[in-house]
């Protein structure tokens, strides 16, 4: 007898699951709250970090009032499941912020070298106040003298994850739970 193929039993081929997708949900809403009131009253900018924050910062920008104004930058600081330590791309991104208020947000927190970067890329052009949301924050060690985010969703184990925004060489952003990608799918991708 064949039982029908659902979402999840398609999401769980590619690996366990560690953050639902209700969770991820509840916690965004809960992250939006906090940072609704940290910023009220007064204007201030999201700066996205592409492309792995895309669905994490439009449902965060939902939650938040309307005239909260939104930019992305395009980041690469990934080569398949390693961070190399050297964001790229950053150099080309530029944007009204000199004397503004800004929360970059990004889907994961590893050895903090983008953050680092974005940071100093934003002071260059002149931002009043810096500040960072994560929605995953890896626990392990941390370049030094990389920022701190005063808002993290979750802390999870130094894995490789997939889902909700992250990818794996372009795969998976599109799925609604994060999941730990399994071993053998990043060994067939590979070596297909």
């Amino acid at each position: 007898m064949n039982r029908p193929v659902t979402q999840e039993s398609r999401e769980s081929e590619i690996g366990n699951l560690l953050l639902s997708e209700q969770l991820i949900r509840q916690r965004v809403e809960a992250l939006a709250a906090d940072i609704r009131t940290a910023y009220s009253p007064g204007p201030f900018t999201i700066l996205g970090l592409l492309n792995g924050s895309l669905l994490f910062t439009a449902d965060l920008l939902r939650e938040l009032p309307p005239e909260t104004e939104v930019v992305f930058w395009r980041v690469k600081s990934y080569e398949g499941t390693i961070s190399t330590g050297n964001p790229e791309g950053l150099e080309a991104e530029g944007g009204e912020f000199a004397g503004r208020r800004v929360l970059v947000v990004d889907d994961i927190l590893d050895s903090g070298c983008t953050l680092r970067a974005v940071e100093k890329r934003l002071r260059d052009l002149g931002a009043r106040a810096i500040e960072y949301c994560v929605l995953l924050s890896k626990q392990r060690p941390r370049s030094p003298g990389a920022p701190v985010p005063r808002w993290i969703g979750f802390e999870i184990p130094d894995q490789f994850v997939v889902g909700y925004g992250l990818d794996y060489e372009g795969r998976y952003r599109g799925l609604r739970s994060i999941r730990v990608l399994a071993e053998e799918k990043m060994s067939m991708e590979r070596f297909p």
